[in-house]
């Protein structure tokens, strides 16, 4: 006789409602706050109310980003630790001590996690710097997984004891707990991707639908905290397994599906190419240098390299795959000189190449080429292909001893640099280049809002690493944009997907079906992010 297992239901419990009650004041006041302007209004504002250690995270990346002052940035931070603190432990039932010693814990772990997370992805944003946003992205996802339900299964007990448990005071003990609970992540992954779907919604939505998705976030935050105050799903390490297996899986097949046969174009093109490589490149070192004419129907007679150094008789060839016979060997550090220089510097270097001139303009290289351009400054009829560009620069930070919006970030970022050495990242804070574009709002935007003369086109390929990093989208009015490529930002250049791109675009194609995922992508990610600055 087969026996039939009985299915065990879970049941929801409710929080403490005295600290129910304070939460959903709290939540009033975010979305109180969050309509006036006081709070920014972006997508990340519905992690204001988020379990911990998601919430801390989001006060974090606002304190950063828009703290005017370490005394300010202080002050706030006190103050917010205590509301939080209080919040977690009357939710958890705080009448008794154990509660506030437990909520002061995940604080105490949570709140230098939250603010390394925060600082690396203000450098992200404010540098343009893909990687550090992923760092960002590990650290905040890794404590989540491993603390979001800790203090809720730690004073969770279904067959309650007449003691208190080690788990009810101290997080290590919570944390314990909630491993062998499989640290309930089908309940945070369902959790997590509400909070993602409410930050797309903001984001394509607009200011009111970010102030709305405040309340819907709280809503949604007390259903799962009564999930994880209850008894815990049935096979807990078996679930915690297969979510690492399929996450595995996942990544796999990104990374395998990505690649393309290589190609050489059919063409034979006349006139003459201008590469130009981006920040942190010298002469012969940057990946743009590696792209092989023949792949672009071109020959190495018409290919010639952009000096950040000016004219000159040739350069070292390093990676490049074809001789430098023009232009001064140039180091990292020309690469940051003022913006007008390297504009004027590539009006010289073009100004005697047989047309049509196409021009190669990697990362910061595009705002260069798009600027000559507009001005009338490059020889028509001419074709630019801006390669990783970025639409625009969403942060700001004052110079060294000014205070403004953004300060605790710069200065985190001055501190952060010499450690930017271990990631092959040569960058100076506040080179002319960094102040005029970086650091200044909607500087980067500025350039592309001028329009081009007619006998320039231009072509804008974005990688989708980068995607996290546009808050305000990847497409640029005036060019032709290409689909995102899946790959890294400084490998883009050498790229089967890219050389097929440039040759349909050279041979004059135009147009052409992007799949929805680069998008969802970006808009999913950008409560994620710090908030751009104000306007």
């Amino acid at each position: 006789m087969l026996r039939r297992r009985r299915r065990r239901r879970r049941r929801w419990v409710a929080p403490a409602t005295t600290g129910l009650l304070a939460y959903l004041a709290l939540v009033g006041t975010v979305t109180m706050l969050t309509a006036v302007g006081v709070l920014p209004r972006w997508p990340g504002a519905a992690h204001l109310v988020a379990l911990p250690p998601l919430d801390v995270a989001a006060d974090m990346r606002v304190l950063v980003a828009r703290a005017p002052s370490w005394p300010v940035f202080a002050t706030l931070l006190v103050g917010v630790l205590a509301l939080r603190i209080g919040v977690l432990a009357l939710l958890l039932g705080g009448a008794r001590a154990p509660r506030w010693r437990l909520a002061a814990g995940m604080y105490a772990v949570t709140t230098p996690l939250a603010l390394l997370a925060a600082q690396l992805d203000f450098v992200a944003h404010a540098a343009l710097y893909s990687r550090l946003f992923g760092g960002a992205l590990g650290v905040l996802a890794a404590s989540f997984l491993v603390l979001a339900a800790a203090p809720w299964v730690g004073v969770s007990d279904p067959g309650r004891r007449p003691y208190v448990r080690r788990s009810e005071t101290r997080i290590g003990a919570a944390v314990r707990d909630a491993a062998r609970q499989g640290f309930r992540v089908t309940d945070l992954m369902a959790y997590g991707l509400g909070l993602l779907g409410l930050g797309a919604l903001a984001q394509t939505a607009g200011a009111t639908a970010s102030v709305l998705s405040v309340p819907v976030a709280g809503l949604w935050t007390v259903v799962v905290m009564g999930r994880l105050l209850g008894p815990p799903p049935p096979h807990p390490l078996r679930r915690l397994a297969g979510v690492v297996v399929l996450g595995f899986a996942m990544f796999a097949v990104v990374v395998v599906t990505r690649g393309e046969p290589w190609m050489v174009s059919d063409a034979s093109r006349d006139g003459s190419v201008l590469v130009m490589s981006g920040i942190n490149s010298a002469s012969g070192e940057g990946a743009v240098f590696e792209l092989e004419p023949e792949r672009i129907g071109y020959r190495c007679e018409q290919f010639v390299y952009y000096s950040y150094a000016g004219t000159g008789d040739g350069q070292p060839r390093g990676d490049a795959a074809c001789p430098k016979t023009s232009g001064a060997p140039y180091v990292p550090e020309d690469t940051q000189r003022p913006f007008d220089e390297q504009v004027a510097l590539l009006e010289a270097q073009a100004a005697d190449l047989d047309p049509p001139l196409v021009v190669l303009a990697h990362s910061q290289a595009a705002w260069v080429a798009w600027q000559a351009a507009a001005d009338g400054r490059l020889p028509g009829p001419a074709r630019l292909v801006l390669i990783g560009v970025f639409p625009s620069s969403p942060l700001t930070y004052p110079p060294p001893g000014e205070t403004g919006p953004g300060f605790v970030g710069g200065e985190g970022f001055r501190r952060l640099i010499p450690l930017a050495d271990l990631v092959d990242f040569d960058f100076t804070v506040d080179a002319p280049l960094a102040r005029e574009l970086l650091a200044t709002p909607d500087a980067a935007a500025d350039v592309f809002a001028q329009p081009l003369p007619d006998d320039v086109e231009a072509l804008a390929v974005t990688a989708t690493s980068d995607l996290a990093l546009m808050a305000d989208g990847w497409r640029i009015e005036g060019a032709v944009d290409a689909c995102p490529i899946r790959e890294a930002h400084p490998y883009l250049p050498i790229t089967p997907a890219f050389h097929r791109v440039v040759d349909r675009f050279l041979a004059g194609e135009r147009g052409g079906s992007c799949p929805p995922w680069p998008e969802s992508y970006r808009v999913g990610v950008q409560a994620l992010g710090a908030p751009p600055h104000a306007r």
